[in-house]
């Protein structure tokens, strides 16, 4: 039941590597009309229904797939140094291969095998490579997203299209709907891939590539054009019935549900303050900026908002029920916590005794597949029916947050805060985090911490209090992490396992520096340039 293989996460995949090649493969020969034509779909006569319509919503959930659900988000946590994998599926092992781990006593530990992260991630960006090509699936994924909320915004301009009753609210629940996705989808688009397309049109595409930072530019927009349809809102029952309808039904508990227009608009505030916080490096941060920050969050998500989730279901639910991180992380080989996040709890952090152990059976790992001593861990994760926060085998206990989360907005308030002079009011709010996630750890407002020692604070505590809500990579960039040492990036201090040379147990290194050189922005995957050649004026696709 639980042993998910390759061949069967292929099989599952393959309608929608098939629609995203119908889409790419069709604009090499009509970029002007798209005609994607799926024979076992109803047509867009069945829109002009409340029940096709709303089911079309419902379809977002489905667009993301496993794609997104587990190989996505597993490839950013990778890349931050939160997880680690040493199996080659979908290049897992390449994405998270550091170019070299300098002991304390001087010793360089290199890959057992290739070379740089770079050069081994971009060699398999074709799509020769099937499923080792790593930089196709958040691209494949957000843009079926989009495409799906172009396919409602397209419906409800149908003049024949009909509610059953409350068509108003119905529309401009729908209407807010598309336009968050897009905003979302451009969103990831835009934080990663350091070019993309700007498609608002139904079924169809382009080859005006644009540069990122005019991809984030149009997420806003769309967030902004959610926003403008949920201002004077109300929620309310019918409300409430409706928008539950077009969600995952088993979404429908703990931080998910009906979320009320003002939520949802506290929720895009949040998304457009990490638009803004992770698609700079943190010396590229004007003062401006910063003021920028401190207003979304001020409007930003609050601790009790219902936000926008993805759970697993014992029925046949969008994740495979074991395709993603709470159930891979429960199983050898797939999924482990890294060190360097472990040595990122403070001592005494409650957080830390409910999640982890060592008295796993595998632990500890040590050069996983004799790929490198990078992958390796002394811990395992304490399940959810067992007191823990993240893991499980159990379907409906596991959560994690599609978008913003309300300690994601406090740490960004914090950092605002703390970076604009008000060193405890960032403290506060580190603190308030902590509260919030039962850390039972000391308060550190008010203890008379220099501006570096707060910002260390809070580098720790976004490391830890937002483990799963997808920031690990994007932090490590803006952080400067990702750069080669000789260009002051890398990790000092960095706890590694190792075992030295002739020895036959592993040592702990508590001051090593890892060189992880790893690529900052993902080039624009093969898969769609080989079928959609870039028009003359498009920005670069390509980094290097």
């Amino acid at each position: 039941m639980y042993n998910l293989t390759t061949e069967d996460i292929m099989k599952k995949m393959k309608y929608l590597s098939l629609a995203f090649a119908m889409v790419i493969g069709a604009s090499a020969c009509n970029k002007d009309s798209l005609d994607l034509v799926n024979p076992n779909s109803p047509g867009m006569a069945s829109l002009q229904t409340e029940e096709g319509i709303r089911r079309a919503a419902l379809g977002v959930y489905d667009k993301f797939g496993l794609e997104y659900w587990w190989l996505a988000l597993q490839n950013h946590d990778l890349m931050g140094d939160a997880y680690f994998a040493s199996v080659g599926n979908f290049g897992w092992r390449w994405l998270n291969q550091p170019t070299s781990m300098t002991l304390s006593n001087g010793t360089v530990l290199t890959p057992p095998q290739g070379g740089s992260q770079v050069d081994e991630v971009l060699n398999r960006n074709g799509r020769a490579f099937g499923e080792d090509n790593a930089l196709q699936y958040e691209w494949q994924a957000m843009y079926l997203v989009n495409n799906q909320a172009n396919l409602i915004l397209a419906a409800l301009e149908d003049p024949n299209l009909s509610f059953s009753a409350s068509g108003e609210m119905k529309t401009n629940v729908l209407r807010a709907w598309a336009y968050w996705w897009k905003g979302f989808a451009y969103s990831r688009i835009g934080s990663l891939y350091i070019a993309g397309i700007i498609a608002n049109t139904l079924n169809e595409t382009n080859s005006d590539f644009v540069t990122h930072e005019e991809i984030i530019a149009e997420a806003n927009r769309n967030f902004d054009q959610a926003i403008s349809v949920l201002n004077g809102m109300q929620g309310g029952e019918a409300y409430n019935d409706f928008f539950t309808s077009i969600i995952p039904s088993f979404t429908n508990a703990g931080k998910g549900g009906a979320v009320s227009p003002q939520e949802w608009i506290r929720n895009i505030n949040t998304y457009k303050a990490r638009n803004l916080v992770v698609n700079k490096e943190v010396s590229e941060m004007t003062s401006a900026d910063w003021q920028q920050v401190l207003t979304l969050t001020e409007s930003g998500m609050q601790a009790n908002d219902k936000t926008f989730t993805m759970r697993s279901a014992l029925q046949n639910d969008l994740v495979s029920e074991t395709a993603w991180q709470p159930f891979r992380s429960t199983v050898d080989l797939w999924s482990h916590i890294s060190e360097r996040l472990i040595q990122d709890y403070k001592p005494g952090d409650n957080r830390f005794e409910r999640n982890y152990t060592t008295e796993y059976p595998t632990y500890p790992i040590i050069n996983a597949q004799a790929r490198g001593f990078n992958y390796s861990t002394r811990y395992g994760f304490i399940r959810i029916e067992d007191g823990g926060d993240y893991s499980t085998q159990v379907a409906g206990l596991a959560e994690i947050t599609i978008a913003g989360a309300y300690e994601e907005n406090q740490l960004m308030r914090a950092e605002a805060l703390i970076r604009t002079g008000n060193i405890d009011g960032g403290l506060e709010l580190i603190d308030e985090v902590r509260d919030y996630q039962n850390a039972q750890l000391d308060a550190v407002a008010g203890t008379g911490l220099t501006e570096a020692e707060a910002l260390e604070e809070l580098r720790s505590e976004r490391r830890v209090g937002l483990l799963n809500k997808n920031v690990a990579f994007y932090d490590a960039r803006r952080w400067g992490v990702l750069k080669p040492v000789s260009e002051g990036g890398g990790r000092s201090g960095a706890v590694v396992l190792y075992i030295p040379s002739g020895a036959t147990s592993y040592v702990v290194d508590e001051n090593a520096t890892i060189d992880y050189n790893y690529l900052s922005w993902w080039p624009v995957p093969d898969n769609e340039i080989d079928l959609n050649e870039p028009s003359v004026g498009s920005a670069p696709v390509t980094v290097r």
